[in-house]
């Protein structure tokens, strides 16, 4: 399936905030989808959804809206989608996709085998790499996931139709398609995503604790905007990625901790050309990151 014949007749988002929002936006623009129905706790963040255009309409529980639904998104925290996939069960009977846009798929992809059992192969696990620190409907753009990555981990019994939709979904927003294992996701997203934002976070609870903060504050210049950027993201969010990653995480976090402690011992004993080293390698490897990332168009 080309993106050119896809078309949904009905799309159910669940969390209809900046992914889900960004993605009903960016299939309306591209004509690729008939009615977006719209599920969320708050029907506040609903109301703005159907003004800014994301959705059609509002629906109660999520049961009640997959009924009919050719494709249902799940779009909310990753703590709350093992929940939704529970009422979904009948749905994927029905023949309806699912999907996620989980930060995490193991424990994800666990629960949806549960849950689904005998339809699990309905369910096409995915997680689009593109994002900001805002979050919510007011922040969603239908350009978000234009040449970005959105990353697909079926297994082997994802139905081939199911996991071709899903792919065509992603494509009409502009994204690429990668494939991956769930447990290679997870160990990458941890390096590149996971323990990034926890540095943000821990390196600004580390200046709002020090006695001269105010005086820091008001020092802080690009290079401290950049590393903390992320500090501004949900909380909530990202205190549940990091319990549900915590495996891969703390490994990460325990090799960090090492190669810091390395660091610390070079400055300690004057070791000046190995340090000079470690940053010389450092900014080779951060160029060779920054030569193959796509431009944003």
């Amino acid at each position: 399936m080309n993106g050119s014949d896809f078309h949904i007749r009905k799309l159910v988002i669940v969390g209809v905030g900046l992914i889900g929002g960004s993605l009903a936006l960016a299939l309306k623009r591209a004509g690729s989808v008939g009615q977006v129905v719209g599920v969320g706790r708050s029907r506040a963040n609903l109301d703005k959804a159907i003004e800014a255009g994301a959705i059609d309409a509002v629906a109660g529980n999520v049961r009640d809206a997959a009924q009919d639904a050719d494709l249902v998104v799940l779009a909310t925290p990753v703590n709350t989608i093992n929940e939704y996939l529970e009422e979904l069960a009948c749905v994927a009977e029905e023949g309806a996709v699912i999907t996620d846009v989980g930060s995490v798929k193991e424990d994800i992809m666990h629960a949806a085998r549960r849950a689904l059992g005998k339809n699990y192969s309905r369910f096409v696990p995915g997680h689009p790499v593109a994002g900001r620190e805002k979050s919510g409907i007011d922040a969603a753009t239908g350009e978000l996931f234009r040449n970005h990555k959105v990353v697909l981990t079926p297994e082997s019994e994802t139905d081939a139709s199911a996991l071709s939709r899903i792919r065509a979904m992603w494509e009409t927003t502009g994204a690429s398609i990668v494939l991956m294992d769930r447990r290679e996701h997870d160990a990458v997203l941890s390096l590149t995503s996971h323990l990034p934002h926890i540095l943000a976070y821990v390196m600004m609870d580390c200046l709002a604790g020090a006695d001269n903060a105010e005086r820091c504050y008001e020092m802080t210049a690009g290079g401290f905007y950049d590393f903390t950027r992320t500090a501004s993201s949900d909380p909530e969010m990202w205190r549940d990625i990091s319990m549900m990653n915590r495996e891969r995480l703390l490994l990460d976090i325990g090799r960090y901790q090492a190669r810091l402690e390395e660091i610390a011992a070079m400055i300690r004993n004057g070791e000046e050309d190995r340090l000079e080293k470690v940053f010389a390698d450092a900014r080779e490897a951060r160029s060779y990151v920054t030569e193959r990332r796509i431009p944003a168009s």
